[in-house]
């Protein structure tokens, strides 16, 4: 090979190399009262592709306040509720919600009730698209009534539930809650079962969810 072509090829080499190092180094940028300052500038563009989800609600130790008010409706009797509740997420779209709520009772023959209930519920955000989410959830309360409910029973019962539902953002901080879910009230034989009647009925509810 002439010794030419071996000086010439070095030096392609080295133009090459030189090039490669400039493309990875960070871009000088000279300031108007100051030495030259050195700036990142990536050599891929790491934007984002449009019309990727993104993740604002339902993400890990994220928390809210829940008010809402709620009604439950046989052919007997119906109950309304208006219910407070702090919610906090486990993990992401999984959330657990402590719940204190405020009763009236209305059955058809019978004085109204009145009374106080105490809530651990758990909620699975199962669709999250962050406009909206729907969900499942399931939890257990106590109440305590200044009646008996349902007539006949006792003045303290448990209120486990499970139903579906949806939240719908309204802004960065707030969202719209709905859901159906089973109502039931009974003391779980605790008195036995002459004193165990059972309320059973679809409950309606609908909030607003505000995050802190």
């Amino acid at each position: 090979m002439r010794p030419g072509s071996t000086t010439l090829g070095r030096i392609v080499a080295l133009a090459l190399v030189l090039g490669i190092v400039a493309d990875q180094s960070p871009a000088q940028e000279q300031t108007p009262d100051g030495p030259v300052r050195f700036v990142y500038v990536p050599s891929a563009d790491t934007t984002p592709p449009a019309g990727s989800p993104s993740r604002v609600y339902g993400r890990e130790g994220d928390r809210s306040w829940t008010l809402s008010t709620s009604l439950a409706y046989d052919a007997s009797a119906f109950d309304q509720a208006i219910t407070f509740a702090f919610n906090r997420f486990l993990v992401d779209d999984i959330e657990y919600i402590l719940e204190a709520g405020l009763w009236s009772f209305h059955d058809q023959g019978s004085q109204q009730a009145f009374g106080i209930s105490a809530t651990l519920g758990f909620r699975w955000h199962f669709v999250n698209r962050d406009r909206w989410t729907l969900f499942a959830d399931a939890g257990i309360g106590m109440l305590g009534t200044t009646d008996t409910v349902p007539p006949g029973g006792t003045g303290f019962n448990f209120m486990p539930r499970v139903g579906v539902g949806l939240t719908h953002r309204i802004d960065d901080s707030t969202r719209l809650i709905t859901g159906l879910r089973w109502h039931h009230i009974s003391n779980a034989r605790t008195r036995g079962d002459d004193r165990n009647p059972s309320r059973d009925a679809p409950l309606l509810y609908v909030g607003l969810i505000v995050g802190f």
